[in-house]
């Protein structure tokens, strides 16, 4: 699954400029990049489809950046979807450099 990203670091803006780019890390890569301040996630927007998840009333939307690995197991749960114009994956994903 993708994430969307925005480079923080000099090295960072380096190997994936200055824009928002969506990419598909495993869950390693992903924790790499953020742990040594590379990248942030861009938060999106989820519907909350359950009433076990803490984030937001069931029925409701909220935003949030969350890991690719969590995101993952939370859809995969039935606890949320994603909503908006990055529900589907329609931009061009950058891989790591």
């Amino acid at each position: 699954m993708t994430n969307t990203y925005r480079a923080v670091s000099d090295r960072g803006l380096a190997l994936y400029g200055e824009d928002t780019f969506e990419a598909e890390f495993s869950a390693t890569e992903e924790a790499d990049a953020l742990a040594s301040g590379h990248l942030e996630i861009v938060p999106r927007k989820y519907k909350v489809l359950s009433n076990n998840y803490d984030a937001g009333k069931q029925g409701a939307t909220v935003e949030a950046a969350l890991l690719v690995e969590l995101e993952a197991a939370l859809i995969a749960g039935g606890h949320i979807e994603r909503v908006g114009p990055d529900s589907d994956s329609t931009t061009t994903t950058k891989k790591k450099g």
